[in-house]
């Protein structure tokens, strides 16, 4: 069964590949996935969720070796001219 993920990089011409492997609820992490798929972990990417004061939901895509920086997600406190 494909995801909407899936049929949306379908639909757009873009090469994936999918895998398989067994989830762990007590190990979610991107590095412990991408070793069950063998792959690096900077390859490896996860979809966090965050909820500013000033701008509501954020959706941030990081690589599976880095933390979200969430000082650089936020928009400056005064409009750049």
């Amino acid at each position: 069964m494909k995801t909407n993920a899936a049929r949306l990089l379908d639909s757009l011409g873009i090469r994936y590949e999918l895998r398989d492997y067994e989830v762990d609820p007590q190990a979610l992490d991107a590095e412990t996935v991408a070793q069950k798929i063998g792959l690096p972990p900077e390859q490896v990417f996860k979809t966090l969720v965050v909820r500013g004061d000033r701008n509501g939901i954020c959706l941030a895509v990081v690589p599976g070796d880095a933390e979200l920086d969430e000082k650089a997600l936020a928009p400056p406190l005064f409009p750049r001219p």
